[in-house]
């Protein structure tokens, strides 16, 4: 069985080396859930606490800025915002083919950048998405036939993405 790296718990702190990876909408609106996270260094859906639909786009949040996707560098920190959703709140508004070739486009970009380690808040369970933690493994796991080694998976959904490359049917 493949092992695919992993880290355990939350991703609280960063090295200068290291890179955030969260869910995100074409609008960069990252206000809940790992992205809220990145923008505010606090958990939950707090967005209006922050007041964050007044914040313009270019604003630094944590380890991110409003409105962008992709890499991006934050007051103190680096993240990249992976595209799972159409809009905030809307779940399950992309294809599973649509999620993939952003999941694509990811490893791409962390195969360009082998000096930076990319650390994935995918947690194990259904999240914001509305994908299942079994179902987002599949995807990160069938998105390329090789997961670049610079990326680190939340400990509980490695071992889900490591369940589906040992399914025979998976390729």
């Amino acid at each position: 069985m493949q092992q695919i790296p992993h880290y355990q718990g939350n991703v609280t702190e960063l090295s200068d080396k290291q890179v955030f990876v969260y869910g995100a909408n074409p609008q960069g609106f990252n206000g809940a859930g790992s992205a809220g996270f990145a923008s505010f260094g606090v958990p939950g859906n707090r967005w209006r606490e922050f007041d964050y639909g007044s914040k313009p786009h270019g604003w630094k949040g944590r380890w991110n800025e409003k409105g962008k996707t992709g890499p991006m560098t934050g007051t103190h920190g680096k993240s990249y915002g992976l595209i799972t959703v159409a809009k905030a709140g809307e779940k399950r508004s992309i294809t599973p083919e649509q999620l993939k070739k952003h999941i694509s486009e990811f490893y791409d970009y962390a195969k360009k950048n082998p000096d930076l380690e990319f650390l994935v808040a995918q947690s194990h369970q259904t999240g914001l998405n509305g994908y299942s933690g079994p179902e987002m493994a599949k995807f990160f796991a069938t998105a390329q036939t090789n997961i670049p080694t610079n990326i680190k998976f939340q400990q509980e959904f490695a071992k889900l993405i490591e369940k589906e490359l040992s399914s025979p049917e998976i390729w």
